[in-house]
């Protein structure tokens, strides 16, 4: 099978869907698929030596003349059987042209909630990473695939130093309003052990003001950039998750894999994920609070079956296989097969 993935997010991004885009490309190449991936160069370079990597310009406007002439040459070269839209710019730009290329079959990956998505009309399916944004998407064609990572292991001592005192609480993202970090420190003044984020962005002063005006500069801690996230999560005794919106929570996914207990935030992946009573509504502080004093051996003990979910269905081995399973679905059928 010869598969084109584009993705046009900024050279500059490094999130989910980037993660997604390189952890995809690589797996489906070691699975024999011939890929060619488009994208920005800076999220090629990522990839293995048997991906096909064609730059592009990515900060273009999706209905770009250029970037048009640039997807129009690839598709009539390349003899795709199948073309992967990696998020809802690279979906916008493809859907206007997959009229022309009939014997290609068009899928597109959805990682955010949007006020407007693709046209499904135009694509054999759209692959969704959780099953709130399918519903939000609200098409037969959606389909939930969600995100695999690889498994945590942690390397070295457990970094006891920068965690604090029992229970010791880890949180991990960019320090930026969409994450919540605001209301968990909020709700950590009347929670008890300690609190650690992992994480930089814009918001960090704001944070470590309000941190020095609740007084609890001896109990959270920001850690900045962090590269050795599985060994604070060994160090840690459970996860917490402050989103106030997520497409999926990769952070969920990781605590679950690495053994960890975790509480969050009503949003994906973990609303589908862990029992009723560890969620709470977004923006809510005292249910943060609540949460936060649950005990965690309560937590460990009521989140095993969720554990065994993840080490099945949250791995880079199952997001390949069900969307090799999608590729031959569409493709079956194709004109010309």
């Amino acid at each position: 099978m010869n598969v084109l993935m584009l993705m046009l997010s900024p050279g500059s991004a490094n999130g989910g869907m980037e993660k997604h885009f390189t952890e995809l490309a690589n797996g489906l190449a070691a699975s024999g698929v011939s890929i060619t991936c488009l994208s920005a160069p800076e999220h090629l370079q990522p990839l293995g030596e048997s991906v096909h990597r064609c730059p592009i310009k990515t900060g273009v406007s999706r209905y770009s003349i250029t970037l048009h002439a640039t997807l129009i040459k690839a598709l009539r070269t390349g003899k795709f059987d199948l073309v992967h839209a990696q998020g809802s710019k690279a979906a916008a730009a493809l859907q206007r042209l997959s009229p022309f290329f009939p014997r290609i079959r068009f899928v597109a990956t959805i990682h955010n909630f949007k006020s407007r998505y693709p046209d499904a009309r135009r694509f054999s399916r759209i692959l969704a990473v959780s099953h709130a944004l399918a519903a939000d998407i609200n098409h037969p064609k959606a389909t939930v695939v969600y995100n695999g990572i690889h498994p945590i292991t942690a390397q070295g001592p457990a970094l006891q130093e920068s965690m604090g005192n029992h229970p010791r609480w880890l949180a991990v993202g960019r320090l930026v309003h969409a994450k919540g970090f605001d209301l968990l420190i909020e709700a950590f003044d009347k929670a008890p052990g300690t609190l650690a984020i992992a994480g930089d962005g814009p918001d960090r002063d704001a944070l470590q003001t309000r941190i020095e005006q609740l007084k609890l500069n001896d109990r959270v801690t920001l850690l900045g950039h962090r590269t050795d996230i599985p060994q604070l999560m060994a160090a840690a005794d459970a996860i917490v998750i402050s989103s106030r919106r997520e497409g999926f929570s990769y952070v969920c996914a990781e605590a679950l894999l690495a053994g960890k207990p975790l509480i969050s935030t009503d949003v994906p992946v973990a609303n589908e994920l862990l029992p009723p009573d560890h969620i709470c509504p977004t923006n809510d502080v005292s249910g943060l609070s609540r949460l936060l004093a649950t005990p965690i051996g309560e937590l460990e003990q009521a989140q095993a079956i969720t554990r065994d979910f993840a080490a099945r269905e949250l791995t880079i081995q199952s997001m390949i296989e069900k969307t090799l399973r999608i590729y031959h679905e569409v493709t079956l059928n194709a004109p010309g097969t």
